[in-house]
């Protein structure tokens, strides 16, 4: 067969009549992306989407991933269909889609229930290519009805290490997505991306997701231009002026801190020194967050000092450093950050500051992030009472959740309160997002017909006024309260904030023809299942996940105070072998390069110890002639990717076997 046409397979008869060839996809990037060739990795990932092969690709930070789903959602018939957890990156990307003149929607918690129904009615018809959609909608009865109906040829899970309870950033929905989709036709094809992935958590998303003999691409974990670089000290404020300082000379940057509050402290402090700077995190509006990011890109500020929040889905190439003020949590979040830097494949700098008392202040906030059974039951039968929620009935739509209110009714304070609902977002109980965009609902009282003739009996100005209303709010709002873009709303109707408030208050107290209510920034949330009477959740599972969090920290921590090479600790965790001391990062640099990476024989010849029997560390040890301190790193490592396990464990020593097949 010439190269680049599509193998044979029984699951993609229907393409293999449309001959799709890989200089096809080579066409649609060059179409829509201005490219005339994939980055290394995104043409063996389109192939095997495209010979039906359930597919999963490890793509580091800007790697390129979405290419891997968005060219083959081209040169298919039907759907592809995008499960995405982040709200505001799912609306990013079907922003970016649109402007290429690509068809695309997305279905998740902002839109209201008669816009699903519409936008799933135009996907039925064939209106769009992507349909981005959060896992949680796979669950709802309307997702159920209208699936069968849909002509789905490619699924596509974005940050797919949301399906394992071992991931840094795990969704419990993420883990019923085969079941959610069991009606789906069997030939359609399975892509799951994610850019970091430890092998228990490859191991486990492949089970989870029913991937069957899966075709697996990796970009690897070496970033050849990268230079890792932590610096310990006390004096972390110091510490963090001198670096940017010298980092700034290269190019422009990133800081990423904990708080807003140090965000826009050191915006300032930076502006002040001769380093432009802004702050950008979740307190700023939706266009104020939109604007810092396009002059960072375009080079008009050099320095963004930000919350983890920034960076999602931003491809600028030239970024030469990114510095963490603040400890992560969890490796994976530090590579996938840190990894902002250097995309051109020019030398760039990621740099931790960090001092001891970091690890116990983020242990600690773990601990306090895991509230008692108690708790959760009170406060989730507090928001269902806010909620106005019965016992047995299902809650459609999210709605804004006043958190003082949720104070009164539980005694607890807000942090707690807080805490609570992110436990119980993780195990699916509930779902919720932060609402950045003001938004204007309205609800007419009276029958359209009714209105018109009011309409024609008002003063013009009036009459216009109430005629927009009518056409921006549609049908929807005669039946239940609708919520827009207030300014979006403002534009329209061409009038003032105030101009708009009064003219809705004389047609509410007044007229008494609609009934409206103003929402800023809030917590929107909804109850996923019908009201429990009494909560019902699986309590192991529940702080489950604290352990693993806790195991994360340690891992980021021992990475932080190694006097080994940093590069080689990165890929070791992320499951590579054979690595090599990367010759440039500050340990390597300061002679403390010895190697330690796990070698493949090494792996091997501990495993044929112990094929017969269990062994305890000081009979692998004579076995095989090592250092307690070799044995222990490799034991370790095949833990991690569970080819053995613990049987016994005391003060003395650890006893390990072989894992079962």
């Amino acid at each position: 067969m010439t190269e680049g046409i599509v193998t044979l397979s029984v699951r993609n008869y229907f393409a293999v009549m449309k001959e799709i060839h890989l200089s096809d996809a080579r066409d649609v990037l060059k179409k829509y992306w201005g490219y005339d060739t994939f980055r290394k990795g995104q043409e063996k990932a389109i192939q095997s989407v495209i010979d039906g092969n359930d597919t999963l690709v490890l793509f580091p930070t800007g790697g390129g991933k979405s290419l891997c789903y968005q060219v083959p959602a081209l040169l298919f018939d039907g759907l592809t269909l995008v499960i995405s957890p982040l709200v505001a990156l799912m609306q990013d990307q079907v922003d970016q889609l649109n402007r290429l003149g690509i068809r695309a929607t997305f279905l998740n918690s902002t839109i209201s229930y008669r816009e699903v129904e519409q936008r799933l009615v135009n996907a039925r018809n064939g209106m769009y290519k992507l349909l981005y959609i959060a896992p949680e909608r796979l669950n709802t009865d309307l997702w159920k009805a209208e699936q069968q109906g849909l002509k789905i040829d490619l699924i596509a899970i974005d940050e797919a290490h949301c399906v394992s309870e071992w991931g840094h950033d795990f969704r419990p929905a993420y883990r019923t997505i085969r079941e959610g989709l069991k009606e789906i036709d069997k030939d359609v094809r399975w892509l799951a991306l994610t850019a970091t992935a430890t092998p228990e958590v490859k191991k486990d998303l492949l089970k989870v997701l029913e991937f069957s003999e899966p075709t697996i691409i990796t970009g690897g974990f070496k970033r050849e231009n990268l230079n890792w670089w932590v610096i310990k000290s006390e004096q972390k404020q110091k510490k963090l002026k001198k670096t940017v300082h010298k980092a700034s000379k290269m190019g422009s940057g990133i800081i990423y801190s904990s708080t807003r509050k140090d965000c826009e402290r050191w915006a300032q402090i930076f502006t002040a020194e001769g380093v432009p700077a802004k702050a950008y995190h979740a307190g700023l509006s939706s266009e104020e967050r939109e604007k810092v990011q396009n002059e960072w890109i375009d080079d008009t500020i050099p320095l963004v000092t930000a919350t983890n929040a920034f960076g999602m889905g931003i491809d600028k190439p030239n970024c030469r450093y990114v510095v963490h003020y603040t400890l992560p949590f969890s490796l994976e979040a530090y590579y996938q950050e840190a990894g902002r830097a250097g995309r051109d494949g020019e030398i760039s700098y990621p740099i931790l500051i960090y001092r001891e008392a970091d690890y116990e202040i983020l242990k600690e906030r773990i601990e306090r992030s895991y509230p008692d059974y108690d708790v959760l039951r009170k406060v989730y039968d507090a928001l269902c009472d806010s909620l106005n929620l019965a016992v047995g009935s299902e809650h459609q739509e999210s709605e804004a959740l006043e958190l003082d209110e949720m104070q009164k009714r539980t005694g607890m304070s807000k942090q707690k309160i807080k805490a609570s609902f992110t436990v119980l977002e993780r195990l699916g109980v509930i779902n919720q997002y932060d609402l950045f965009k003001p938004e204007l609902g309205i609800q007419f009282l009276v029958s359209r017909d009714y209105l018109i003739d009011q309409i024609d009996q008002m003063k013009p100005k009036k009459g216009d006024f109430l005629d927009r209303l009518v056409r921006l709010y549609g049908p929807a709002s005669f039946h239940e309260m609708k919520f827009l873009n207030e300014e979006m709303i403002l534009e329209k109707l061409k009038v003032e904030p105030n101009q708009m408030r009064k003219g809705l208050t004389v047609l509410s107290e007044y007229d008494q023809i609609l009934t409206f209510k103003m929402r800023g920034m809030s917590t929107m949330i909804r109850v996923c299942e019908h009201r429990m009477q009494k909560l019902h959740i699986d309590q192991k599972r529940a702080y489950h996940y604290k352990e693993v969090l806790l195991k994360k920290l340690h891992y980021m921590n021992r990475y932080a105070a190694t006097s080994h090479c940093r590069e080689l600790f990165l890929r070791t965790y992320f499951g590579e072998t054979n690595c090599e001391p990367c010759g440039k990062c500050d340990n390597c640099l300061s002679g403390n390069n010895k190697i330690k990476e796990i070698q493949s024989e090494d792996v091997e010849r501990v495993v044929e110890c112990m094929k017969d029997q269990k062994r305890s560390i000081s009979e692998l040890s004579k076995l095989t002639g090592w250092k307690t301190s070799k044995l222990k790193r490799v034991l370790n490592h095949l833990e991690r990717e569970e080819q053995i396990m613990k049987v016994e464990e005391s003060m003395d020593e650890n006893i390990y076997r072989l894992s079962m097949r």
